[in-house]
């Protein structure tokens, strides 16, 4: 079953610790560690706030996400600064009071400097929303529900959008690595490049 996790095994996800890593000093094996319980807060926050009662706000924002597929294709491109600042506007609607705490939280269980993991999260943050945005575009979801089992597939507890997640997070021809690495992880043995991806996905 897919994951947000999956995405440290793919080329977006290597840069994303390089980025992060390069800004903060942070080495890039605590910096995995760091994204591998922020990840998965920031949409847990994501879906809570949609049961708040903040869904219209959240779904203009990944309505209105400044050309995600652009995004994802060039992320190498992107200034640390600029995914800092985007970054930032989204934290603040997303974990609200809640990043102060998301931050301590984090920073105290892993041993790494608040500011850091700060930093950390905010870069972030434009990625896991770059793609739901365009899930949510593949998917053509509109209601709340069904943008929270978008979310429920991302955090690994559905299969329900599998699919578009994969085709979302990495590109086979730039990124062959990914497929067997993920299966490792999944099921705990490797199989044929050809399968393994239909495991996934629910084919045979």
């Amino acid at each position: 079953m897919a994951s947000i996790l999956d995405i440290l095994n793919t080329n977006l996800g290597k840069e994303l610790i390089n980025k992060a890593s390069n800004k903060t000093g942070v080495s890039s094996n605590n910096v995995s560690s760091v994204l591998g319980m922020v990840l998965p807060l920031i949409l847990g926050n994501f879906k809570n706030k949609i049961q708040e009662g903040y869904s219209e706000a959240l779904n203009e924002m990944l309505e209105e996400a400044p050309n995600p597929f652009k995004f994802m294709t060039v992320f190498s491109q992107k200034e640390t600064k600029e995914l800092l600042q985007c970054g930032h506007d989204y934290g603040e609607m997303i974990l609200g009071e809640n990043f102060s705490s998301v931050i301590n939280t984090i920073s105290d269980s892993l041993n790494v400097d608040k500011e850091a993991v700060r930093e950390i999260t905010t870069i972030s943050i434009p990625v896991v929303i770059a793609i739901l945005s365009i899930q949510k575009k593949k998917e053509n979801i509109n209601k709340d529900k069904d943008i929270e089992d978008l979310i429920d597939s991302a955090l690994g507890s559905s299969s329900k959008y599998n699919n578009s997640f994969f085709d979302t997070i990495f590109n086979i021809k730039n990124d062959p690595n990914f497929i067997p690495e993920a299966s490792e992880m999944v099921i705990g043995k490797k199989k044929k490049k050809d399968s393994i991806l239909k495991g996934y996905t629910g084919g045979k």
